[in-house]
């Protein structure tokens, strides 16, 4: 596995799942870049490369087929040795993204295997692309009108040619035991049967007898014994709907790959390119595909060989001379175009379909996601639709939407009043601390008098002094505050002071006591955010002496303002 030269100059890619691709380039214009470009071609095959596929490595060879014919173009002469930095730069600016990314990749390859780089170039590889890619967007589901058309046309084509594979059949079993060399259709039958899928010119010379008009029943007789591509594709899109697997993973499927685990059920292995291997238990209807399959080509295997062993096969009649067997493997672009063509497939535009496994692997998912649903648009069946909304869609009067308002306003106020820090202040003059609070001076709307009762103590209640105490965030705009005292530590409308340090200790000996003897769970959410608060913001705003101080000079405060003598 890997990549070789053949002289002159043509790349042999030996890839994955024994698949050969070969790529001339003793063509291109400047023999010393082309070998330079061949050298890193075989150096980014994998396993050391990414080349892995015979669609990878076509694109690849047609990128630096293209780069070293517009470089040549540009007068540009030598090697990759010979490439200054500024024209490998100046090219991959008018690169796309995947082109800039296959250049990048073979320059790396062949600098890896020892080939000679400039430096700058070799910077640049190992730096940031220049292109990036465009965000691309999903695959597109099909209609239910396109989704139906496209699995009838499957089951329309695999239905006829199963059909005249079992008529074929019989006919070949009828003619086994004739020993004339007469031309009937039995006869016909049993030794293309046993002849195998042969070109149509050594397919004639098997009945020496035929006339022009046998031909076209020798040839139909030939494609209805063994399954041509297009029937495999039709079987293989048909496996695409029915499971939902990524097109790379169904194309590349072989016998082997398929377990059976009952009579009825299948346990199928595949590779998914993005993640590697996987395994599904196949839904009923893929595993009466599968075995209708495996009835349907099971003539054509036993002369397949080698190639038996994939599950995807087809006869190709071919027009050459020789005895050889064609085989080919179904799902190619070509194949999809000319079989919606053959299939008359059509779009909801009313143009020809185009046959994408994406898509195709999109649309599945995307009824599966809907599969669960009643078909109903009403929760009660009793009820009509417009009877549902008017009881559950109903705009709601002016009262309700003030209520609403008002809730979402609260709870607003709510989350902002907790983000806010506490007011923290030692004793000083009103007019410094205005100065250095006007948030609560404006938002409480407090004027230098009230501010001045802040400072003096005659707002205090227990663990702090209260801006406002009638116009309490936990009470109706004129009545005392009746929140608890820890309260306090979150409201907008406390400040704390020197004064309030001993019963503000108080109150950590309290959560303390609390915290040991509540669950967690409920200490947390009960007394969780005013502790972090006094543990976190307000008490290592004071310094140790005033906390020490306080410590031993526990003094008692009153808990409201109506005990205040």
């Amino acid at each position: 596995m890997g990549a070789h030269l053949r002289p002159p100059l043509r790349v042999v890619f030996e890839l994955p799942s024994a698949v050969i691709y070969e790529r001339d380039l003793a063509d291109l214009p400047d023999p010393i870049l082309a070998a330079d470009i061949a050298a890193g071609l075989v150096a980014a095959t994998y396993p050391h490369g990414p080349i892995r596929t015979k669609s990878v490595a076509s694109q690849y060879a047609t990128t630096m087929r293209r780069l070293a014919r517009e470089l040549h173009a540009d007068g540009f002469r030598g090697g990759f040795a010979d490439m200054s930095t500024a024209a490998v730069v100046g090219y991959w600016l008018t690169c796309d993204f995947h082109r800039e990314r296959r250049i990048r990749a073979v320059l790396s390859a062949f600098h890896t295997a020892g080939g000679q780089l400039q430096p700058g170039i070799v910077h640049h590889l190992t730096g940031r692309r220049i292109n990036q890619i465009k965000p691309g967007k999903p695959n597109r589901p099909y209609s239910a009108t396109e989704w139906e058309r496209l699995a009838q046309a499957c089951n329309t084509m695999i239905k006829g040619s199963i059909h005249d594979h079992r008529q074929a059949l019989e006919a070949s079993e009828r003619g086994k035991d004739l020993t004339d060399d007469s031309l009937s259709e039995d006869r016909m039958a049993w030794v293309i049967r046993s002849s195998g899928p042969l070109a149509i010119r050594s397919l004639m010379a098997l009945f020496p007898m035929a006339t022009v008009d046998n031909r076209q029943r020798v040839v139909s007789l030939s494609r209805s014994l063994f399954p041509e591509p297009d029937v495999a594709f039709a079987y293989n899109l048909l496996f695409a709907i029915r499971t939902g697997i990524v097109p790379d993973g169904i194309d590349a499927l072989r016998t082997d790959d398929v377990t059976r685990t009952g009579p009825s059920s299948i346990l199928l292995s595949y590779v998914k390119g993005r993640t590697g291997k996987e395994s599904l238990v196949l839904p009923r209807a893929a595993v009466r595909l599968l075995d209708q399959w495996f009835e349907h080509s099971e003539l054509l295997r036993g002369h397949a060989g080698d190639q038996a062993s994939q599950l995807w096969l087809g006869a190709k009649q071919a027009t050459q001379e020789g005895g050889r067997i064609y085989f080919t493997t179904p799902r190619t672009q070509y194949r999809r175009r000319s079989w919606a063509q053959r299939a008359g497939l059509i779009d909801d535009a009313g143009t020809l379909l185009q046959i994408h496994g994406g898509r195709v692997r999109a649309t599945f998912h995307h009824l599966k996601d809907r599969s669960a649903w009643t078909g109903r648009t009403t929760i009660d069946p009793n009820h009509s639709a417009k009877v549902e909304a008017d009881h559950y869609l109903s705009s709601h009067t002016p009262a309700q939407k003030d209520a609403i308002e008002g809730i979402i306003e609260d709870a607003q106020t709510d989350i902002r009043r907790k983000a806010t820090p506490p007011l923290v202040t030692n004793e000083q003059d009103a007019a410094k601390f205005s100065q250095q609070f006007p948030n609560l001076v404006r938002e409480a709307e407090l004027e230098l008098p009230a501010v001045q009762k802040l400072l003096d103590a005659e707002q205090d209640v227990f663990v702090a002094a209260c801006a406002s105490p009638m116009k309490s965030p936990y009470a109706p705009v004129g009545k005392l505050c009746p929140a608890r005292p820890w309260v306090c530590l979150l409201c907008p409308l406390a400040v704390f002071t020197a004064r309030h340090l001993p019963n503000l200790l108080g109150l950590k000996e309290y959560f303390s006591t609390q915290a040991a003897q509540l669950p967690l769970p409920q200490f947390m959410g009960v007394f969780g955010p005013y502790s972090t608060r006094l543990d976190e913001d307000i008490l290592p705003r004071f310094s140790t002496r005033e906390i020490a101080a306080a410590a031993g000079n526990q003094q008692t405060l009153p808990f409201t303002l109506e005990e205040q003598g």
